[in-house]
């Protein structure tokens, strides 16, 4: 049983061919894809309906195994959970984003929390702007 079967096994989910072609997409990302961004991405001998992609999307963020961000372009967009939270620089002209890397952000955040008594289980930041 490969990585991928024991993923979704694990989230009590059959992994179907379908299934396993948007989790192989999103796994090659390195942006956050719309679900016609991943349809456009299948390879062509591997090459899935949109509708296809729609469905295999909600069923994996169901099942946790995506997460579905909405930005300030109204665009779902998604990528595999597992990664650790991280920042996103939204660009307001071109609707581009970025991730941050959060060396350092991280901690102060989570220090924070706690200084408010808090313990910190996610958090999510969007950070606007315009390029120079």
């Amino acid at each position: 049983m490969d990585m991928l079967e024991q993923l979704c096994r694990d989230h009590g989910l059959k992994l179907t061919i379908q299934r396993r072609i948007v989790l192989e997409v999103l796994d090659a990302a390195t942006d956050h894809p719309c679900a016609h961004e991943i349809h456009r991405r299948t390879e062509k001998e591997r090459r899935i309906g949109v509708a296809t992609v729609y469905r295999a999307l909600n069923s994996l963020t169901a099942a946790g195994l995506v997460t579905r961000h909405v930005f300030s372009d109204g665009k779902a967009r998604y990528e595999r959970v597992g990664r650790a939270p991280h920042p996103h620089l939204i660009d307001v002209d071109s609707g581009d984003i970025v991730e941050v890397d959060d060396d350092g952000l991280a901690q102060l955040v989570e220090e924070e929390a706690r200084r408010l008594g808090f313990r910190l289980v996610d958090y999510r930041l969007k950070l606007f702007g315009r390029k120079n």
